[in-house]
């Protein structure tokens, strides 16, 4: 029978959640919890939504399981303050890995792999951790608490990632590298030397041609009419 879920968020990253517990899970979603500030109706995706005030009682931490379905604001410190929040309620915390991501790896509570993830053999994850479709984990790699792995980025093997680390789309992060806590990594970003905690990484922006669509494709052969 499957397991009552709750999901703290009603925004994108809670609707993203939603679809892969209800796909294949052993949880049914039974209602969704906001702070009080962000609850502007009693419904979210046909469910219930609730405030965090009003949760213990309405769905009780004896009867229900949570999984904090969160962005990665403060540098994934809102996330991993709820997830300590839910945790002092008494609730159980779920984890979902999706059934095509196969491989000899741990998860954590509150932790997701999503589909199209490549997580090699023995890789550990902690509590907290998202890694978003496309991302690769290379072996004996360790991912702390709270960290967020965004789709295309890519780490090597029997490298660490302190907690709360931020991994933006397409960052590269070499073999055998050592990660403080809290980085920031940018998109397209390559990381080939440990960095110490707090630190940010960031790639310019691809420069834009001198010229507009219309004139490109008329000099271009392949977009020519």
């Amino acid at each position: 029978m499957a397991q009552p879920l709750i999901l703290f968020g009603a925004g994108k990253i809670a609707q993203a959640a939603s679809y892969y517990f209800e796909r294949d899970s052993d949880y049914r979603i039974v209602a969704y919890a906001c702070d009080t500030l962000f609850r502007t109706s009693e419904t979210f995706l046909g469910k219930p939504l609730i405030t965090a005030d009003d949760l213990p009682t309405a769905y009780p931490p004896a009867e229900h399981t949570l999984f904090v379905a969160l962005g990665y604001q403060g540098i994934n410190q809102l996330r991993a303050d709820k997830v300590a929040w839910a945790r002092a309620q008494g609730y159980r915390l779920a984890k979902y890995r999706s059934p095509h991501v196969l491989g000899d790896y741990s998860l954590g509570e509150n932790s997701i792999v999503m589909d199209g993830a490549a997580i090699q053999p023995a890789v550990t994850l902690g509590d907290d951790v998202f890694v978003w479709g496309g991302a690769m984990i290379g072996h004996h790699t360790h991912i702390g608490d709270h960290c967020w792995l965004t789709g295309g980025c890519a780490i090597g093997g029997a490298s660490s990632l302190g907690a709360g680390t931020f991994v933006g789309l397409n960052a590269t992060i070499g073999h055998e590298i050592a990660l403080g806590e809290r980085c920031l990594l940018g998109a397209h970003t390559l990381t080939s030397k440990p960095l110490p905690a707090g630190t940010v990484v960031i790639a310019p922006d691809t420069e834009t041609h001198r010229l507009n669509v219309d004139q490109f494709s008329r000099l271009s052969a392949c977009f020519r009419l």
